[in-house]
């Protein structure tokens, strides 16, 4: 037999919904948001690169950028 709510060890179902401390996704920094035209040809290496590694585009992005960023101060 079933134990009803007075007899359950577990919180009911309303007490956990909401926003709680702590959940979620953790940021990785700003987001701004934009429209970014380019070539067809760059577009399909960043899909290519995206079904590479099971990737969205804004990581691909965000790695070219980081990586460039990050070259860009050897030069």
């Amino acid at each position: 037999m079933r134990p009803t709510y007075g007899e359950s060890l577990e919180s009911p179902p309303d007490q956990r919904s909401g926003r709680r401390k702590g959940a979620g996704r953790k940021p990785i920094g700003v987001t701004r948001k934009l429209s970014l035209t380019l070539p067809q040809a760059c577009w399909e290496e960043i899909d290519r690169c995206r079904q590479k590694g099971d990737y969205s585009i804004s990581e691909v992005l965000r790695s070219i950028i980081e990586d460039h960023l990050q070259n860009a101060d050897l030069v």
